[in-house]
């Protein structure tokens, strides 16, 4: 078994999980951490099993959460960014 998870992190600059791998998947057969795992009913698999990768990578889940609140929020905020006049936000590009 691997040593150290081997779950892929990070979009600008990918890097692997750097916590040591305590079990495999049961579905890749690939080590990792208990952060990246969970029990299934057939055993230990891993977040990039659950959702049908195939490679060892992180997604974020939590779009998946977000209430209808959130995305209300977040529409107001889109329209405050998009209006000049109101500048909450700075563009330094």
């Amino acid at each position: 078994m691997a040593q150290q998870c081997e779950m892929i992190l990070g979009y600008l600059v990918p890097h692997r999980c750097e916590h040591p791998a305590l079990g495999k998947c049961t579905r890749c057969g690939r080590g990792f951490c208990d952060e990246h795992m969970s029990v299934q009913t057939g055993g230990l698999v891993c977040i990039a099993c659950q959702q049908g990768l195939p490679q060892p990578v992180t997604l974020p889940l939590t779009a998946a959460t977000f209430s209808p609140t959130d995305i209300a929020a977040f529409s107001v905020l889109r329209s405050l960014d998009d209006d000049d006049s109101n500048e909450l936000f700075s563009d330094l590009s």
